[in-house]
Order: structure tokens, then sequence, then C-alpha cells
């Protein structure tokens, strides 16, 4: 099957629609759109989404108003959406959805951020083991799985404006990147690293401060991690800075 997809990181949908949310996923026209942190519950969500034709519409909200949260919209419907990773201290946040088409499930995740006082790193390491288990247990069942979403980690030195500031900051610790190292090491690949190992300057996030984005210093937090059966088919994988709404901006890619 082919499969074209973004994810995005919304920061409320609720202000990223009075920001342009609509005329961003009318230009990226893809099969299937992943959305982060929505902060809203699903009678909050704003009336403009059902201008949105053709497109079905997956929601899973913290439990806690105004947090956390993730949704989908779909062209291609998939067989099911379930929500959460079964796994009560992450699905209460509502932080993951589990979208399963035909040959591919696709894993859609706001990982915690570690936190300013790094109170939340152990929370965030285990997460990522919760994820790694589910990866393998969708592949033992004949499915190949897309792990995307806002990862809040950047893997690489490449991967930041600034890597040496931040080595003591969450997003950039050695043992957040270690985690992306072990998903690598079991099989995943980087969809957007493997097409453009060398790429410097690509990022997806940016503070909100000291014009950070007008000056591109930037994190990439946005990734596609796909089992290693996938890799050969990811075609086309963008990163949409100019695409505004959110201080993330879409990342998207095409299974061929």
């Amino acid at each position: 099957m082919t499969l074209s997809m973004a994810t995005w990181n919304v920061n409320g949908i609720r202000a990223c629609v009075k920001k342009g949310f609509t005329e961003v996923v009318e230009s990226l026209d893809v099969d299937l759109l992943c959305l982060q942190e929505v902060r809203a519950k699903v009678e909050q969500l704003p009336k403009e989404l059902e201008a949105l034709e053709g497109m079905s519409a997956h929601w899973f909200p913290a439990q806690r108003p105004g947090y956390s949260g993730v949704g989908c919209l779909c062209r291609k419907e998939p067989e099911e959406v379930i929500e959460g990773i079964g796994v009560e201290e992450y699905d209460v946040e509502g932080r993951s959805q589990q979208i399963v088409f035909e040959e591919v499930v696709v894993v859609n995740s706001y990982v915690p951020n570690g936190g300013r006082d790094l109170s939340r790193v152990d929370y965030k390491l285990r997460y990522h083991e919760h994820l790694l288990k589910l990866s393998k247990a969708w592949q033992s069942k004949g499915k190949e799985v897309v792990m995307t979403g806002d990862w809040n980690t950047c893997h690489q030195s490449i991967d930041l404006a600034r890597p040496k500031a931040n080595v003591k900051n969450t997003g950039f610790l050695p043992e957040e990147r270690a985690w992306v190292d072990r998903l690598l090491e079991d099989g995943h690949v980087d969809t957007f690293r493997e097409e453009f190992p060398e790429l410097e300057g690509a990022y997806s996030w940016w503070s909100q401060r000291g014009g950070a984005r007008q000056k591109n210093v930037g994190w990439r937090l946005d990734y596609f991690l796909v089992s290693k059966g996938l890799a050969s088919r990811c075609q086309s994988n963008t990163i949409h800075p100019d695409l505004l709404g959110s201080d993330h901006c879409p990342v998207s890619m095409i299974i061929e």
C-alpha cells in the first residue's frame, strides 16, 4: 500500500485553528495526519475541523484538562484506531494512539518532556521501553511499524542548533539520546536521517523567544522511526518550516 503521512505537534488545537490549521492540512494533502499536544477534550474541538472534507478524525485526550493529548485525521480509513498503549500512567495523559492499517501500524506519540528540573526523565525513558515492546509485538504479528510524533529528543548534535549549550537539558541528555540509539540498534530507521544523513539546519521546533524561528535556532524533535522492512519504501522525507500555526512545524513522508 502507498500511504502519505505527516506528523505535527500543534501546541493546542484550538489556538492552532486560529492560526491557519485547516490551510496547513490542505497544503499537506496526506492520507494520515498525526497530531500531538492537542490539549482539548472532544467536546472542545473547534467547529472549523468539521469543514475538513474527506477526513475522519480520531481523538485521544488526556484526562487532565488543557494538557497533552493526541489525534489523527485520516483520508485512508484505518482498520482500527486503538487508544493508548495499555499502560495507565501514560494513557491517562493521552500520550499515544495506534492506527492500524492492513500492512502497517502507525504509533502516534507525544513523548513526555523530561522537565526543566529533569524530574520526568525516568518517566520519559520508561515510555520509550513501552514503545519498543509495542513495536516488537506488532512486528511479531507480521505488521510493519511506524513510530511517529514529537519525540522531545534530539538524537545527534546535527539535530539542534546549539548542542554544546544543551547537553545538560532535557531533550539532549545522554540517556535520552541513548534511547534513540537503542531503537535504531533494535532495527528501526530514522527515515529523515536515512535520506539526508548530513543535512544541517533541519529543525522542526523553535523556542518562541528571541526570534529563534526566524534565525533558525531550532531542534529536530519530530521523527518517523520505522521498522527495518519499511525503510526502503519511505520516500520524500520533508520538514516544512514554512507551514506555521505552532512552535513545531509538520514533518511528512510517503510509504511507497
